[in-house]
This record gives structure tokens, C-alpha cells and sequence, in this order.
């Protein structure tokens, strides 16, 4: 848990709870802040941690029977960015941030863990198209996904790109440009089309 010293004003907090009620919010913790200008879809099924701040023009779009998006304490969503489950689940532990035009794909499910840093212009596609069914019109439909996971402590450089299947250990760091289309063990630094292991960190 996200924990801060920081006298806390009673009225200002009761008055951004109540800001989170009429955005429909209905599972969000102490302090959150979420811009005017911010997109919700479906805020029944968004849950917000203590401290979440959703940045100007953020869409934070849970579509989906079964759609759900869980943002951790103290983690920071900046301009801009669109997290869409299209029917899956995107989870954000404590203390991240997600940072200007990055793109969350959550179809096969995401799972970020805590102090995860994601560049700008950053995209998780957590699914995957049939290309032997390019030309048919089931092809926009007919998606699977294995889902995305990245452990904790790890940053990801800008215009990254974190492809269906992947898992990202923990303290790794991944190069700008990078795209990711296999796991990445714990401790390294990757880089590269496609990324690859360059060395671990000390």
C-alpha cells in the first residue's frame, strides 16, 4: 500500500469521493482525481486505489460483459492515454504510471504489477488476429489472447511495443523502440526488433 504523511483535509477529500460517485464510480478509495475531462466507459466496473489520478483526456474504457479495470494506489494515468479491455481485464498495481498516448489493449487480460513506468506512445496488445482468415469477415471478430504480464519494479521505454503472450520480470528494463514478442526473465535490460536480452542488471 501507497502510504503518505500528508495531512489530509477532510472536505476536500469528501468532495472529490462524492466527484467519483457522479462519475460513477463506485469502488474508489481516498484522494482520487479524475479530470473533466477524462473519458469513462462503463464505471461500474473501474476500481480506483487511493491517490489514482487520471490525467486530461484519458479514456478509461471498460467494455465488455465481463470487463474489468483495477488501477492501484498512488498510480498516475497521464494525457491521452486509452485503456480498453474490449471485453477483458487491465490490472495496474500500486505506484505506476502510465504515461502520455500509451495504449492498453486488454482483450486476453493485462496484469501490471507495482513501480511499473511505461513511456510514452507505449502499446500492450493483449490479443492476437487469425492472418489465415485475412479477407473473411470473421476476421475482425475471431481474436484470441494469452494476456500480457509485467511483474513489478520494471520501466518500459518510449514507442514500445509489448505484444500477446509476453511476460516481463521483475527490475527489467526495456529499450526504447523496443518490440517485445517473447518473455523477458527478471533483472535484464532488452532491446531491439524484436527485443532481445543485451545484459542482465547488477
Amino acid at each position: 500500500m501507497v502510504k503518505t504523511n500528508i495531512r489530509r483535509n477532510p472536505l476536500k477529500l469528501f468532495v472529490k469521493k462524492l466527484l467519483c460517485v457522479l462519475r460513477g464510480v463506485m469502488d474508489s478509495g481516498i484522494n482520487v482525481y479524475i479530470s473533466p475531462s477524462a473519458e469513462l466507459c462503463n464505471p461500474g466496473n473501474i476500481s480506483l486505489g487511493d491517490d489514482v489520478v487520471l490525467e486530461s483526456r484519458c479514456r478509461v474504457r471498460a467494455n465488455g460483459k465481463s470487463a474489468q479495470i483495477t488501477i492501484g494506489a498512488g498510480t498516475t494515468v497521464y494525457p491521452y492515454v486509452l485503456l480498453k479491455t474490449n471485453g477483458g481485464s487491465i490490472e495496474i498495481g500500486e505506484g505506476c504510471s502510465i504515461n502520455d498516448y500509451c495504449f492498453l489493449n486488454g482483450f486476453g487480460g493485462i496484469k501490471i504489477g507495482k513501480d511499473v513506468h511505461i513511456a510514452a506512445h507505449t502499446s500492450l496488445i493483449a490479443s492476437e488476429h487469425d492472418y489465415s482468415k485475412l479477407g473473411d469477415s470473421s476476421f475482425s471478430r475471431d481474436m484470441k489472447g494469452r494476456g500480457i504480464r509485467i511483474e513489478d519494479s520494471v520501466w518500459i521505454g518510449v514507442n514500445s511495443v509489448i505484444l500477446d503472450g509476453v511476460t516481463i520480470g521483475t527490475g527489467s528494463v526495456i529499450g526504447a523502440g523496443a518490440v517485445v514478442t517473447r518473455d523477458i526473465p527478471a533483472n535484464s535490460i532488452a532491446v531491439g526488433v524484436p527485443a532481445r536480452v543485451i545484459k542482465q542488471r547488477s
